[in-house]
């Protein structure tokens, strides 16, 4: 409940932040997806790494429900602001059953629900594509990554990059102690909303006619910024 109402907020102050600084539209999109997406294979990783088999379990919960949010919400968004998007229900419709993620997370837990399980050959092809995933994605977001960019792209994505590593996390702490959550349920909260923008948001800016060039440099600052602001965030909070 606290990553899903962090989330919110976040989302919340993007939207107001446009009215306030006139934000293009694309700058918008990316800054929003910066702001509200989170890197799944980071966070499953270092859930394990941090808190072992009950971090991977608890993680796994957490990706589940809240990569449909998110990717929603970054459709929708991508669909009505996108420079190269059908501004319609139909589009935004279609936009969503076209999305992997949304796919893919549906599938799982349909497979969850019938208590159905990958094994074999095909279980292990699923573990090293997934070892994969976070070097290609990142590889992807570098090739597009610009370095000179106009003062307007700094200062967003500046404001993205803070929105997602120091604002949601504290919102979600904030959060966290309100619900009187403690032990590792809490961490893996926190640890969620510290996690840098998820790389593929760069393949949906993209597609969707966002600014892909703000959003490649966004991910990699998360990224890079992310070793130093989880590492202080889970140091610095008692559960």
């Amino acid at each position: 409940m606290a990553t899903i109402i962090s989330t919110l907020i976040v989302a919340l102050i993007i939207f107001v932040g446009k009215l306030y600084f006139n934000t293009s539209s694309d700058l918008f999109t990316s800054i929003f997806q910066g702001g509200v997406r989170y890197n799944s294979y980071v966070f499953i990783a270092l859930s394990q790494s941090l808190f072992g088999s009950e971090g991977v379990a608890l993680s796994g919960f957490f990706v589940a429900h809240m990569i449909i949010l998110t990717n929603i919400m970054s459709v929708l968004v991508m669909n009505h602001y996108g420079t190269g998007s059908k501004k319609s229900l139909s589009g935004a419709l279609l936009a969503l059953t076209k999305n992997p993620l949304i796919i893919g997370a549906l599938l799982g837990m349909l497979m969850n629900l019938c208590n159905l399980h990958i094994t074999g050959a095909i279980k292990q092809l699923f573990v090293y594509l997934s070892h994969a995933a976070t070097p290609l994605s990142l590889m992807s977001v570098g090739a597009g990554l610009i370095v000179s960019m106009h003062i307007r792209q700094l200062v967003s994505i500046s404001y993205a990059t803070m929105l997602k590593l120091v604002t949601m996390p504290l919102i979600t702490i904030a959060l966290v102690h309100y619900f009187g959550a403690t032990g590792v349920p809490a961490s893996i909260a926190i640890l969620y909303s510290a996690v840098p923008c998820a790389g593929n948001a760069y393949i949906l800016a993209r597609q969707m006619g966002g600014d892909h060039e703000a959003m490649a440099s966004i991910i990699t600052s998360t990224t890079l910024l992310s070793i130093i602001t989880v590492t202080f965030i889970l140091g610095s909070v008692a559960l």
